[in-house]
């Protein structure tokens, strides 16, 4: 039996599409594409996403990306983590959302708006 695992990238790259979860769940994925880069800075702009498997009514499942712009391009700083197990590990921060957005790991993100 081949089985490879897809490592996830561990930098922001042009072009690349990238997923925050957002709020104190966590279980809220948005997707973004990286449209600009510079040393300190990465733009993002948002992209549509779509359910797949879900609970028959839209309120839990998993999302893939659909890269097809949804919103307005914005600016965040590049951060990096560290003394962690994701060391090295790019990562930008939406505060009024408390949303980590980090390099996408090409699998569907799980959904879950139950309490």
């Amino acid at each position: 039996m081949n089985t490879t695992t897809q490592a996830k990238p561990k930098t922001f790259e042009l072009g690349q599409i990238c997923c925050g979860n957002v709020g104190s769940t966590m279980c809220l994925p948005q997707f973004y594409k990286v449209v600009r880069l510079t040393k300190a800075s990465v733009w993002f702009q948002p992209i549509h996403s779509q359910l797949i498997e879900h609970d028959g009514y839209g309120q839990a499942g998993y999302k893939l990306p659909v890269d097809r712009p949804s919103g307005s391009v914005f600016r965040k700083a590049r951060k990096t983590w560290k003394n962690t197990n994701k060391d090295g590990q790019e990562y930008a921060f939406i505060k009024h959302c408390r949303a980590l957005i980090e390099p996408w790991n090409g699998r569907a993100a799980l959904y879950d708006t139950y309490d």
